[in-house]
């Protein structure tokens, strides 16, 4: 689970994430644009055909069984709507009611409301599937802080520094300029490091500024 308790009880965002929120839902909550962007609907077949059946019986025979949340959720497979990230949540916690799903339907609630979730196949698709999706937040996460600066290159940038060899390319950052120099081919070419600041950087980062807004035209 991205959403993960600290040793202080606190709860902090994947595993680099810092702590501070109060509760789960505090950080679930917070961090909800990580989940909003995807749906899903690649659940099993016999997941819809599990929801249908329970659904007709209520129609056929009536029941009191379950609440509002269970039949919307049954109605969403039977249509094989797209579910969100929450919504799969929810299937996969169904697991805790898995003893009773061999209750026949006109004995009891186990069993239909069972197959209104899915049933077997459902519930244990939304296992797979949630830790699937955590996998793949957490991924995104470290991806996000693995590196410190995203430089571009559009396609005019590129075709200069495969035709010419090299690329001087002035970064400007929160009022800081830092000239970048790109090389590209198979010989090893010395580096030199240098700090912002010094004249002669910053005399050639006013020379590059002409070079610099017209990539930036382009990007």
């Amino acid at each position: 689970m991205p959403c993960l308790q600290c040793e202080n009880n606190l709860w902090k965002f994947g595993e680099t994430g810092r702590c501070q929120y109060e509760s789960k839902s505090q950080c679930d909550e917070a961090n909800a644009d990580y989940y909003a962007e995807e749906t899903y609907n690649d659940y099993p077949q016999s997941a819809t055909n599990n929801a249908k059946r329970a659904i007709k019986y209520k129609e056929e025979n009536g029941s009191d069984c379950g609440t509002s949340v269970g039949w919307t959720r049954a109605g969403q497979l039977a249509r094989r709507e797209r579910l969100s990230r929450s919504t799969i949540a929810r299937m996969a916690s169904f697991k805790r009611h898995q003893q009773h799903k061999d209750v026949p339907y006109d004995e009891g609630c186990g069993g239909i409301m069972w197959d209104a979730w899915g049933g077997t196949s459902g519930v244990e698709w939304a296992i797979r599937k949630l830790e699937q999706i955590d996998n793949i937040m957490e991924s995104k996460i470290k991806n996000d802080i693995d590196h410190d600066y995203h430089f571009h290159f559009t396609q005019e940038m590129m075709e200069e520094l495969h035709g010419n060899g090299e690329l001087v390319v002035l970064v400007e950052e929160d009022d800081k300029e830092m000239v970048v120099k790109f090389t590209y081919g198979n010989e090893e070419v010395e580096t030199e490091d240098y700090e912002i600041g010094d004249d002669e950087i910053m005399d050639l980062a006013k020379e590059l500024k002409d070079i610099n807004n017209k990539y930036k035209k382009n990007s």
